[in-house]
């Protein structure tokens, strides 16, 4: 592996587990105001709760995926006679 793909490896790696945790949080965030507004009874606080959060998490659940796509390429190759 070179030292080039090896750095790019460890950045996306970095990105990845950072883009966890933001649709994680995004998604827990969005759940969380939806699930206030039907136990407060208040309608508007679920459509804020979508309105404001739905695209963020869904974006950050895209940048996820693409991020883990490409470390899937970028990861070392396992060693040959090895378990």
């Amino acid at each position: 592996m070179t030292a080039v793909k090896s750095r790019a490896f460890t950045v996306v790696r970095a990105l990845f587990k950072l883009g966890l945790l933001a649709c994680f949080a995004l998604g827990s965030l969005l759940v969380l105001g939806q699930l206030a507004g039907v136990v407060a009874q208040r309608p508007d606080w679920i459509t804020a709760s979508s309105t404001w959060l739905f695209v963020p998490t869904v974006t950050a659940a895209a940048v996820f995926g693409v991020l883990g796509y490409i470390g899937n390429y970028l990861a070392p190759e396992p060693a040959e006679g090895g378990e």
